[in-house]
């Protein structure tokens, strides 16, 4: 078990960490920053993150849906991040750091 304990670990933070920032400080919005349909992790101004589908976009509002089947709007002038979780990237990595542990001697 204490072999498999690092491999584990690596996978599982490889997992976790692929998320690719859309929208932040550096990259404010732009009108096509966001795609419809895709699910993105959005922090308001006021800290407040929430996980939602992108359903429709307008001038002042991107409106969606959460995971709970909750509608949200937010005002595109209230956002601080954005970011999109990367499911190829995670894999990739997740099977070169295991890849890693298992051919290269110790």
């Amino acid at each position: 078990m204490k072999k498999h304990l690092p491999i584990l670990l690596i996978v599982l933070i490889s997992l976790v960490s692929c998320q690719t920032r859309i929208v932040d400080q550096q990259k404010p919005y732009k009108n096509n920053s966001l795609e419809l349909y895709h699910r993105y992790s959005v922090q308001t101004t006021d800290a407040k993150t929430v996980k939602l589908k992108v359903l429709r976009i307008d001038d002042e509002n991107i409106y969606g849906k959460t995971n709970q089947g909750e509608e949200v709007t937010i005002n595109k002038n209230e956002i601080r991040e954005v970011k999109q979780f990367n499911w190829l990237a995670s894999v990739g990595i997740a099977i070169v750091a295991v890849a890693a542990l298992i051919f290269i001697p110790v």
